[in-house]
């Protein structure tokens, strides 16, 4: 049965045309400036040698249909480095600070020096990074698009990718790209794993294939660092309208 989708439902199910319909409530100069200060089209400044920038066009060459592909993530490009620092962003309480590669030098002598301090800009409110990490948990649920990367024991939140690769022989699109990014714990990151494969045979889903990858690696990493459990339970986030109208009505009646 069909059923209308909250911001979260759109997120968790990866649903293009909510996408498009969440897009359409921003203009196209807000909407490019987001993008922007998110890193898009921008070197990340991590200081690795024939980094790309990735493709934004101004807004001014948008089409008709530049602003709804963009909205699901077509009709620009961006590097795994760019599309980490994203998530990095969410998880950081939205401030974006510029990655780097290097945390520093040590001399002769055993001294360390620090790399200068990177650059940084708060591009949503603390408030907006919370709730976002929240609906990202979503996607990471068994209603989601990514239960494989779940990992027991710790609140993890991320989103899938499974995008459409351009043959350049052709000029058209052939196979795909499957890519999971995602931080954990979601309720006191630490860590902000990127996996991408590229031209995956017979499965391509983001979620079926890098959320495996993600679980294994993020799984390892926790443990090494000694990140401890923070436990898996969080309150639920209604995913269709229906289920905030109930949420809404049950949490009314609990007040009372």
């Amino acid at each position: 049965m069909l059923q209308r989708l909250t911001t979260a439902g759109i997120l968790a199910v990866s649903s293009n045309t909510g996408s498009i319909q969440i897009g359409e409530l921003l203009s196209n100069d807000k909407f490019y400036d987001y993008l922007s200060k998110f890193g898009v089209g921008i070197k990340t400044g991590s200081g690795l040698p024939g980094e790309s920038k990735g493709i934004l066009p101004k807004v001014a060459d948008w089409s008709g249909t530049s602003a709804p592909t963009f909205a699901f993530g077509q009709g620009y490009s961006l590097t795994s480095m760019q599309a980490t620092s994203i998530y990095a962003t969410i998880a950081n309480d939205g401030v974006r600070v510029s990655p780097t590669t290097i945390a520093g030098t040590t001399d002769s002598s055993g001294n360390f020096t620090a790399s200068a301090q990177r650059s940084s800009q708060q591009v949503v409110s603390p408030e907006t990074a919370k709730a976002m990490r929240l609906m990202l948990e979503s996607v990471v649920s068994d209603k989601g698009t990514a239960p494989a990367a779940a990992i027991p024991g710790y609140r993890v939140a991320g989103k899938t990718g499974t995008a459409m690769r351009i043959d350049d022989t052709c000029g058209c699109y052939r196979g795909y790209t499957a890519s999971f990014i995602g931080f954990a714990p979601a309720d006191k990151p630490a860590y902000v794993i990127s996996v991408t494969i590229q031209a995956p045979k017979g499965l391509h889903t983001g979620g079926g294939l890098a959320g495996p990858v993600f679980k294994k690696v993020m799984s390892f990493v926790l443990q090494s660092r000694h990140i401890a459990p923070t436990g898996t339970k969080i309150s639920p986030v209604a995913l269709t309208e229906r289920a905030l109208i109930a949420k809404k009505a049950q949490d009314a009646t609990a007040s009372n």
